[in-house]
């Protein structure tokens, strides 16, 4: 787990200034790699790194690394969990190798089989490898975005870092937000790659390659899934014991390092069942704050309790938005940076159960959605009726004929549908309005771009998809990736240590998606209804509390708590960001008249303005 960054000049000119720059990006992800630090200069490329040793604690596995012919040149950030699997199988020994880590591992593997060899990676990882022979840079991310890596592209050269920040660095890059992508992240609270919120800046997607040669640089996705082949005949006997056997591997593979390891227990059903996979072999730790005694929620009994007071999660809030890799709205941040802060002192990996609500329907709007498609069968029936059945399991804003109309209007749940529930109640089209006045928002309040994403996200899939995989699929490619697993990285790395998601296995994830609907969700309303094969599973491994209990996420209390205490600092980070204001011309307007704030969609927007000025300012954007 570590911090790259590199420069490729596209003409043969002296790069000796460029050596400076990549420093100075390096020096900005020191908390990202405390242990180390390299740089190497290999034709018309200069490749950086930053080291947090994890497997391998030899300071000579650090970075970067070439072949002993230097025809490659490798900067790797992340973990391969099957990297002894890969060493047997190019036909390595020990003594064939300089070190015991699986970045040398890496680099043999696209030596000896080229960018076929992301397919056999097992693990989480952004890397970047320059092919001196053929003189092409190649940039590639993980299967689902664990890990980030941002690129600006101009005239002279092609840059690329694990953070945004580290790329502000480089004179050449203007630092100025977008604003047609504030626009769609304060409708939605993130971007979805290639866009960022700061221009001429873009995000690699989740699972693609990036190829550079000939000054022209190539995107191309190298990992689509094998989703679909159906489990439908499958007992439900034999499905348990299948995914018994694939989330103790799972659980076993995050296990590989040479550090002090531990787990983040909610004690929810998903962090419960990593607990018990890998039972004795780590200690679990919990977060506990304020408001969470005031609402009763007690942390698990086998984990360590961390605790924390209004004052310290508003020092935290302002540290963990300002080393963000890029601006996320969600207020999960502040007690999952707090949870790191405390813990490690004890370890420095941990294992969550992050992708288990994503992959298997947990959320109430996946379970509404799918849902709705029963509903879609009584067109005929009056606009009372079927308006107010769809109002069930609809966000407001709308008349009851309004809300029918557009409801049947949906061809095959297509855009319009999976976005509804992707995005995790948006903005309400007046609000952005109020906050831009001078851009209107279409008739959704969605940004075009937004929508043709979710819309090929959506038709990604195999013909015999269900509408629950297409939407469980737009689920894990859009809020999982673009939301969760991007600050989840950020505020991880920013305390050194590192975060490791078991249900984010490869072969975990395409055995759920060959799963039947039923196996996910069932057909009526309840949190016992949802995430079916995993409860199966639970059913004589866990206690049955947990299997009864509701959500229970790491809290770090709302924004209302902090607000009531602390009226005006949370204001000031809004609007003494001079970027924010000039993107958002209606910003102090809309705080000034805008109604109740500390609930459901405008929530979420709060947090994103706070995440997007702390960033901004933090980052010198003007």
């Amino acid at each position: 787990m570590c911090g790259i960054a590199g420069i490729l000049r596209y003409d043969r000119s002296p790069c000796t200034p460029d050596a400076e720059h990549v420093q100075n990006m390096l020096r900005t992800m020191e908390r990202r790699g405390p242990d180390g630090e390299g740089l190497v200069r290999s034709g018309r490329v200069i490749l950086g790194h930053r080291r947090l040793a994890i497997i391998d604690l030899d300071p000579r596995a650090n970075q970067p690394l070439s072949t002993t012919d230097r025809r490659f040149l490798i900067s790797f950030n992340g973990e391969i969990y099957n990297y002894r699997e890969l060493m047997a199988r190019l036909g390595l020994s020990q003594d064939d190798l300089r070190t015991k880590g699986d970045t040398e591992i890496v680099l043999h593997a696209w030596a000896a089989w080229g960018r076929a060899c992301l397919d056999q990676l097992v693990g989480q990882f952004a890397l970047a490898i320059y092919d001196r022979f053929e003189d092409e840079l190649w940039l590639a991310r993980d299967r689902f975005g664990e890990k980030p890596l941002y690129y600006h592209q101009c005239g002279a050269a092609l840059s690329f870092a694990s953070t945004m920040g580290a790329l502000l660095e480089l004179p050449w890059i203007e630092r100025a937000l977008d604003p047609s992508s504030v626009r769609e992240y304060l409708t939605y609270r993130y971007c979805i790659a290639p866009r960022t919120v700061v221009r001429g800046i873009q995000k690699l997607p989740a699972g693609h390659l990036l190829r550079v040669r000939y000054r022209r640089p190539e995107t191309h996705p190298w990992y689509r899934g094998r989703f679909g082949e159906s489990n439908a005949r499958t007992s439900r006997r034999d499905l348990v014991e299948e995914f018994d056997s694939l989330l103790n591997q799972a659980t076993k593979r995050c296990l590989v390092g040479d550090v002090d390891m531990g787990l983040f227990l909610s004690d929810g059903i998903d962090s419960s069942a990593i607990h018990r996979c890998a039972r004795s072999k780590v200690p679990a730790y919990t977060f506990i704050s304020e408001d969470s005694t005031k609402r009763n929620l007690e942390p698990p009994a086998e984990a360590t309790r961390i605790e924390c007071s209004s004052e310290l999660r508003l020092t935290a809030l302002e540290r963990a938005f300002s080393t963000l890799t890029e601006p996320v709205g969600d207020g999960a941040i502040v007690g999952t940076w707090l949870l790191f802060h405390a813990a490690k002192e004890h370890a420095t990996v941990f294992l969550c159960g992050h992708g288990a609500d994503e992959l298997l329907a947990g959320y109430r709007l996946s379970q509404d959605r799918f849902r709705l498609s029963a509903i879609r069968r009584l067109a005929w029936l009056p606009d009372s009726v079927v308006g107010r059945l769809v109002t069930r399991y609809s966000a407001g804003g709308e008349s009851v004929t309004q809300r029918r109309h557009r409801f049947l209007s949906m061809p095959g749940y297509r855009a319009a549908e999976a976005a509804r529930y992707v995005i995790n109640r948006p903005l309400p089209k007046q609000d952005l309005d109020a906050l831009c006045p001078s851009a209107r928002s279409d008739e959704s309040g969605s940004s075009a771009s937004y929508l043709e994403a979710i819309d090929r996200l959506y038709d990604d899939q195999p013909a015999a998809a269900s509408n629950l995989d297409r939407i469980q699929n737009v689920m894990l490619k859009t809020f999982l990736t673009e939301n969760i697993l991007s600050w989840a990285d950020s505020v991880a790395m920013d305390n050194s240590c590192e975060l490791r998601m078991p249900f984010l296995d490869r072969d975990l994830v395409e055995f759920i998606f060959g799963l039947p609907d039923d196996a996910r969700i069932g057909r009526l309303p309840g949190r016992r209804n949802t995430k079916l094969v995993l409860r199966w599973w639970g059913e004589g491994r866990l206690d049955q509390a947990v299997l009864r209990r509701r959500k229970r996420p790491f809290f770090a209390g709302g924004l209302r708590s902090l607000h009531r205490k602390h009226p005006r600092k949370l204001r000031s980070w809004i609007t003494e960001s001079d970027a924010l204001r000039e993107a958002v011309p209606g910003l102090e307007t809309w705080m000034d008249n805008g109604p109740e704030f500390f609930r459901g969609p405008r929530q979420g927007t709060l947090w994103a303005l706070l995440a997007l000025g702390i960033w901004s300012r933090s980052h010198g954007i003007s």
